[in-house]
């Protein structure tokens, strides 16, 4: 995956739940106890409304599987999020338009919820990232630190304005 795409992917993939619990809880309500309640619908750049970078959180299946769509220019990726029954941890897998996949899972640190993601892109080329979430003053702000690299990075995405 180009450096992009990863970044818009695990932006992307940020989005979840705070927690695993010792009952399976459905992903609603992980998303609710996490803060992240409101984090269904269109998130955006704001310098650009969405042209640079969109994030869609929609319900697949009502309560249940979480559905995240990414876009940037020349770059699209798809994610599914849902809980693991037995374990009652949050899964994360995603693919984009370029053939690369990615798995991970969701889980509160220091606060915070955070998907470690590993990726490998159609090169074969594997990273790992973590993907922070919080939506503050009806703001999403992720930060990602790509733990491969090293490199680190945030961006403040707003509801998209019609």
């Amino acid at each position: 995956m180009k450096h992009s795409t990863l970044f818009a992917l695990v932006l992307s993939s940020m989005v979840l739940l705070s927690g695993t619990s010792s009952r399976a809880e459905n992903l609603a309500e992980i998303l609710e106890s996490g803060g992240l309640g409101t984090l269904i619908g269109t998130w955006v750049d704001q310098d650009t409304n969405g042209q640079a970078l969109s994030l869609t959180y929609t319900w697949r299946i009502k309560d249940q599987v979480l559905g995240l769509s990414i876009k940037m220019p020349g770059d699209s990726s798809e994610a599914l999020i849902a809980v693991d029954p037995e374990s009652g941890e949050v899964m994360h897998v995603s693919a984009d338009e370029n053939g690369g996949v990615g798995m991970g899972q969701w889980a509160e640190e220091n606060g915070v919820a955070m998907l470690t993601l590993k990726t490998v892109d159609s090169d074969k080329k594997k990273e790992t990232v973590k993907v922070s979430h919080q939506i503050e003053n009806d703001k999403l702000n992720v930060g990602l630190q790509n733990v491969t690299t090293g490199d680190e990075g945030e961006i403040t995405l707003v509801r998209k304005s019609e």
